[in-house]
């Protein structure tokens, strides 16, 4: 059978979308260009009403090709009705990834000719039975974080998760070491639909790192829905001894983490930042809000003054790391006061980049009971003041590098110009022919760019 595989949304999506991509492989299928497939396997999100909506909306464009369409993830979790009422040839798979890839490839292997309708299922157990989660709840409310490692101004991008078809994938790998997550924000459906947390053994992490290094991934990003909560089944390491670990399997040139919450910030992790050279420099910290009150409302588990005294006492310990996050505005209880205070811990925290999100309330959560009090143009125009803010903070971190000599991981090579990413994840640009996609170069920055450096082999 000929498929494509795509997904919307995080890391994680993309991980999850890459296993069964990897499980259909194995079946002896064969991927191909989406115009070119009979099927497609859409990995779902639904962070967003934006996010599920357009999950609705690429299962719809796959049908324009395809002949059937298989649906895995968040947004099938959270309501699997919602797409497979949209045509007969929808399939929905609703359960933790690996079992979803089973039975995705299980399903296609008993389904012999496509011209009938195809078999809708489930993987062998679904989310039924686990704390807090359901099948019926309306769509999910904003808040945690998309894939920064590539933002998009709506939190919300379309990937092909082909891996041949990109130099970046081809060079940076997403390692799915854990899933689930026991905050329970007032504003997040994630854990109803990806249920508690769990992490993933440390034997299966590091064979495949080791895989994917030997597949010439020198790059592999931790990721997972809540991996702070990291902790090996077996021998306890946290996530800074797995990303220790990690560093240390034969070929890996970089380890990078996705995005950790401030209160995951522990000893372990701060320590394999400052030991480890191979540990990147760069931390993604949701903050959500700089106000106390807003904090509160939201179910965050720490104020401000803590939030700016961990990232103090990281940067005291790690002066190179750079810092991003993310942040809600127009939360039912943030007035103009409690924004711009939100300002002020970004500036005081020295955040190099914000991604900034509208909140709107979701059925399903606790925040949906407080309303939505603030009129759309004022979120409007405090999106705009953070993304302005932002701008000013990216061009303060990069102006601290003119000059210096960088280490520049290529993942993209084009017939005008080499990129890539220094440790701490600024986007730096080459001149062409100066490097191959995967090679660790030495530059020198030069100037800067709107949205990173240009630099030239030292």
């Amino acid at each position: 059978m000929r498929f494509a595989v795509k997904f919307l949304g995080c890391k994680v999506s993309h991980a999850d979308a890459m296993l069964a991509r990897r499980r259909l492989l194995e079946a002896g299928h064969e991927e191909v260009p989406e115009e070119e497939a009979e099927l497609h396997v859409v990995n779902t999100c639904c962070i967003t009403s934006e996010a599920e909506a357009k999950s609705r909306q690429s299962v719809r464009r796959s049908l324009k090709t395809a002949r059937t369409v298989y649906v895995g993830g968040c947004a099938v979790n959270l309501r699997a009705a919602q797409f497979t009422e949209i045509a007969p040839s929808v399939s929905a798979f609703t359960g933790e990834a690996e079992e979803v890839a089973q039975a995705m490839a299980g399903a296609l292997g008993a389904c012999a000719d496509l011209e009938h309708q195809p078999l809708v299922g489930n993987a062998r157990r679904s989310l039924q039975g686990l704390p807090g989660s359901r099948s019926d709840t309306g769509p999910p409310s904003d808040g945690a974080p998309p894939d920064h490692s590539a933002p998009a101004t709506t939190g919300i991008t379309w990937h092909s998760a082909l891996d041949g078809r990109s130099a970046a994938a081809r060079t940076r790998g997403f390692v799915k070491v854990q899933d689930g997550c026991d905050c329970h924000c007032a504003y997040c459906i994630i854990p109803t639909v990806r249920g508690p947390a769990r992490s993933r053994p440390a034997s299966a992490v590091l064979e495949e790192v080791h895989a994917r290094v030997t597949h010439g991934q020198p790059e592999v990003v931790m990721t997972g829905i809540s991996v702070g909560d990291y902790r090996d089944p077996a021998n306890g390491w946290e996530l800074g001894e797995l990303m220790m670990r990690v560093a240390r399997v034969g070929g890996i040139q970089r380890v990078r983490l996705s995005s950790v919450e401030v209160i995951h910030v522990r000893d372990s992790l701060i320590d394999a930042l400052r030991e480890e050279p191979k540990v990147c420099p760069h931390l993604h910290i949701p903050m959500q809000s700089g106000d106390d009150g807003v904090l509160r409302a939201m179910g965050r588990h720490y104020t401000a003054g803590e939030y700016l005294q961990a990232v103090e006492s990281l940067r005291a310990q790690v002066p190179r790391v750079n810092l991003t996050t993310d942040i809600i505005v127009g939360f039912p209880n943030e007035d103009r006061a409690a924004f711009e205070r939100t300002l002020g811990l970004v500036n005081d925290a020295g955040i190099s980049r914000v991604h900034a999100f509208s909140y709107s309330p979701r059925p399903g959560t606790v925040a949906e009971s407080l309303g939505d009090l603030v009129a759309p143009q004022e979120k409007k125009r405090r999106s705009q003041a953070l993304r302005g803010l932002s701008e000013v903070r990216s061009r303060h971190h990069r102006a601290t590098k003119l000059g210096t000599r960088e280490q520049v991981l290529v993942d993209k090579v084009a017939p005008t110009q080499c990129a890539g990413y220094t440790a701490d994840y600024t986007r730096c640009y080459l001149p062409a022919g100066a490097a191959r996609a995967g090679e660790l170069v030495e530059v020198r920055v030069r100037e800067m760019y709107a949205d990173g450096l240009r630099v030239t082999p030292c």
